[in-house]
């Protein structure tokens, strides 16, 4: 068991969470694990928590903020293809040293019954719709060129993390498919 936490908080329990997403993943986290690291029971997290989903959500929400601020960093003072690469070496970095983080950011729904969550995720898409505006591209044309931007990115991160580009030169491929991704937006615009 953990050392014994001296004082527990929403904040602190979210952080621990975050940690131990990256360490185990996303089907490990339950309260009673956390705990455990939390050098606790199960049942005082319940004091700051509602449920384990309550837990869930936080963490992903949290994700959500650092996955905007990686991207804004990643594009902000660029433009076009160069904040297009910037931000997809951002994003593939981001997934490869916080793969917990990254599947919890990869479980939210892009739609549904949450406006929160939906608001969460049309955020996430700003600093890439942003960067898209440079193109010319704005609106829900902007909004589906994000998620096009999303899912290749997604793709490639999964594909290479899983194990099914072993042997490839990944980060060849990756620029490749980038430099061709930012040309298309370019097409878009014309």
């Amino acid at each position: 068991m953990a050392a014994r936490s001296t004082k527990l908080s929403r904040d602190s329990i979210v952080s621990a969470a975050l940690t131990f997403l990256d360490r185990e993943g996303w089907d490990a986290l339950t309260i009673n694990a956390l705990a455990i690291q939390l050098g606790t029971k199960g049942p005082s997290l319940y004091n700051h928590l509602d449920s384990l989903e309550d837990l869930r959500r936080s963490v992903r929400m949290h994700v959500v903020d650092d996955i905007i601020a990686m991207l804004n960093r990643a594009g902000g003072g660029r433009a076009r293809d160069d904040a297009v690469l910037a931000m997809a070496g951002a994003y593939r970095s981001y997934a490869h040293h916080h793969p917990g983080r990254y599947s919890a950011f990869t479980r939210m729904p892009f739609g549904g019954d949450d406006p929160e969550f939906t608001a969460a995720t049309r955020a996430a898409a700003a600093p890439v719709i942003a960067v898209l505006a440079s193109y010319g591209l704005d609106g829900e044309e902007a909004f589906h060129a994000a998620l096009e931007f999303w899912s290749a990115m997604h793709g490639f991160v999964l594909l290479e993390m899983t194990g099914a580009m072993d042997g490839i030169d990944t980060d060849a491929v990756f620029t490749d498919m980038v430099v061709r991704l930012a040309a298309g937006m370019e097409l878009r615009s014309a």
